[in-house]
């Protein structure tokens, strides 16, 4: 558990602003794959659609509110880390489904850990 705290001690971002602006970017091709992916296969609902921008519109929330108590109660900036971090694997996770679903050759082995990291934060 020292390990990983201190990993994440050490990890940063180039620039402040891209703590934002890397899970944003990946939210936003998360979203277009989905949607290319169902409108491809002709299931695009409107309120499936609703629900995932709103989901989205959380994790952007999660994410301003971490930058505001960064700022506004002197957090340690790996806190603020952490969290982009998060939705950065996050994203890149489901960007990851969203392609296979769309028949992009993904290894076997990706596949596999996707599947199972899938999983375990539905049951979660």
């Amino acid at each position: 558990m020292e390990e990983a705290i201190n990993f994440l001690k050490g990890f940063h971002f180039t620039n402040a602003i891209w703590v934002l602006t890397i899970p944003v970017i990946l939210m936003t091709l998360d979203v277009l794959t989905g949607y290319l992916n169902a409108w491809v296969k002709s299931e695009v609902r409107s309120c499936r659609m609703r629900e995932g921008l709103v989901k989205k519109f959380g994790e952007i929330v999660i994410l301003v509110i971490g930058k505001l108590f960064e700022f506004g109660l002197a957090l340690p900036t790996y806190i603020m880390n952490l969290i982009s971090l998060y939705e950065v694997l996050m994203e890149l996770v489901s960007i990851t489904v969203n392609l296979n679903k769309m028949g992009v050759p993904i290894p076997k082995l990706f596949k596999k850990e996707i599947g199972d990291l899938t999983e375990t934060i539905q049951n979660e």
